[in-house]
């Protein structure tokens, strides 16, 4: 039958080879007993691969079915006892009642001072949790991790300051008990305990020239039983509440940046002896608890104010969006086109479309320095003055004094503006502008071909009261393209660190200057996205094109 059928020889080579890969499989079973596999299943599928393969090339259904019958039998038996075996019991989950023997812990390894120190820093934790989003949570830690110190170096007083790193300087925190001074207390201060305490309760030290600044700058903790021998160290007086007794300086740092932020420092009566190492180490403990306390009830005010400030982000951006021109009327005689990008938490432009009179539409670019809400409240202040004196017949440059004028003296916080306003008579086709600050007015003469600066420097709104802005007075042509622009647009940088620059967005105006002024605008925008690419915006982007017609 096979030899009048070759075809039939290629299942028997199939079945070779399925047969080949399930003894392959079943060996790596048993190899890594990830299941039981007995020995006559791996005989039986050699039985089966030998009868395949020598059928395939000597034909012979006889020796064929043999061969099968043998693989058969062979697994036979195995095959019965599993099915009539008495049955495996399943494993239950009852406890063993027998005793099982577990290591012994020795409770004398685990000294009683120990389990003290380790309750009272699971207590600095528990602090630091409750007092997440309370106004006094920090107060009540560092108070409650001074008393700590106090009570377990037996210490008769104790102080927690902290690093100020703008003021570069640390300053006393808590204060609890009787703590000589170990500086020099200022002359004209009276040797007084209730003066003398008061005083260094709210004492603020340099980070140099005193020891808890030399401490604080040094990182290391250190332990102080003879003071006097110290240079660092200052005894104010004969007084016995001035007299020095021992010390311990013991630097708090930043869990897992190793900055120092603060220092805990206790100190001993004379009278009551030194310090032991012990009692150091103890403080030492302690310390480490309250670093790690003090890492998250810091780390979680840092998380609250960045929610703040992202609230305030967010109040400014939608004020900011309200002080856009939402529709305008159509304007005579020129083709206008605005590109402005704003980046989160920024807040510094805006602008503005005034068609005032029949001969005069003013256009308004404002970059604020600063940030948030500060930035949109002095850019509301100026837009108002500009709104409400632009229907007069005052020029570009007084309007910019007297809004200058108004907003200097006025507010307690920085509020320099760059901006440029630009006046276009549409019937005598004259542009009058004044600018100030680092805002630029570009004039491309469609007659030349080139792009010229028009725009002079000085000095920015809410700088000096008296300061007085130039007027610029030009007559364009149907062609003629005015530009002004903030400094984040030519400033926006790309992947490699480059600007996108002034002379990249004069060659792409004068290469488009026959397209629209919305078009040219909108083409600004795509070219500086291509250009940045992926890189985020460090400052917002403001643009305005006017085309003559």
């Amino acid at each position: 039958m096979f030899s009048s059928d070759a075809v039939a020889y290629i299942p028997l080579f199939g079945v070779a080879i399925v047969c080949a890969a399930l003894f392959v499989l079943l060996g790596i079973i048993k190899t890594r007993k990830t299941a039981k596999v007995t020995s006559l299943i791996f005989l039986s599928l050699l039985v089966l691969i030998t009868g395949c393969v020598y059928t395939a090339l000597h034909p012979g259904m006889m020796r064929f079915v043999l061969l099968l019958l043998l693989a058969s039998v062979i697994v036979l038996p195995y095959v019965i006892m599993l099915a009539f075996g008495k049955p495996k019991e399943e494993q239950s989950y009852i406890p063993v009642t027998e005793e099982i023997k577990k290591p012994e812990v020795v409770i004398e390894d685990i000294k009683p001072d120990q389990v003290s120190l380790l309750e009272k820093g699971a207590e600095f934790n528990t602090l630091a949790a409750n007092g997440f989003g309370k106004k006094d949570g920090l107060q009540t830690l560092l108070d409650t991790i001074n008393k700590t110190c106090v009570e377990v170096a037996k210490a008769d007083g104790g102080a927690i300051l902290m690093v100020d790193d703008f003021e570069d300087s640390i300053n006393v925190k808590s204060f609890t008990g009787d703590f000589p001074p170990p500086y020099e207390l200022p002359a004209e201060m009276p040797h007084k305990p209730l003066r003398v305490s008061t005083s260094f309760k709210f004492a603020s030290f340099p980070l140099r020239d005193n020891i808890f600044g030399e401490i604080a700058s040094s990182g290391k903790a250190e332990i102080i039983n003879d003071p006097k021998s110290d240079s660092r160290i200052f005894e104010n007086g004969p007084e016995p509440f001035l007299k020095l007794g021992r010390f311990i300086f013991v630097p708090i740092h930043l869990k897992g940046k190793g900055t120092v932020i603060g220092l805990i420092a206790l100190s001993r009566n004379p009278d009551n002896g030194e310090f032991t190492q012990k009692e150091f180490d103890w403080i030492l403990t302690l310390t480490d608890f309250a670093e790690s306390a003090l890492k998250s009830m810091t780390s979680f005010q840092e998380y609250k104010e960045k929610q703040e400030l992202t609230k305030e982000s967010d109040i400014a951006t939608g004020l900011q969006n309200l002080l856009l021109p939402k529709k305008l009327p159509p304007l005579q005689k020129v083709q206008f086109g605005a590109m402005t990008e704003h980046t989160e938490g920024v807040c510094s432009d805006t602008y503005d479309v005034i068609p005032a009179r029949s001969d005069r539409i003013s256009f308004v670019l404002m970059d604020v320095a600063g940030k948030g809400t500060n930035s949109v409240l002095v850019m509301s202040m100026i837009r108002a003055m500009f709104r409400l004196v632009v229907n007069t017949t005052q020029s570009a440059g007084t309007i910019l004094s007297w809004a200058n004028r108004g907003i200097c003296g006025e507010i307690n916080f920085e509020h320099f503006a760059s901006a440029s306003l630009i006046n276009y008579n549409p019937v005598a086709k004259q542009i009058q502008f004044a600018t100030a600050g680092t805002t630029p007015v570009l004039l491309y003469s469609a007659a030349k071909g080139n792009i010229e600066r028009k725009s002079i420097s000085c000095e920015p709104i809410g700088v000096e009261k008296t300061t007085t802005y130039k007027d610029i007075q030009f007559t364009v042509s149907p062609g003629d393209i005015i530009i002004t622009y903030s400094d984040g647009v030519v400033e926006a940088l790309n992947a490699e660190g480059k600007q996108y620059s002034l002379e990249r967005l004069s060659n792409l105006i004068k290469t488009n200057s026959k397209m629209s002024g919305k078009d040219i605008a909108a083409l600004v925008k795509t070219d500086i996205k291509k250009f940045i690419g992926s890189e985020a915006l460090h400052d917002d982007q403001t643009l305005l094109v006017l085309k003559i017609q």
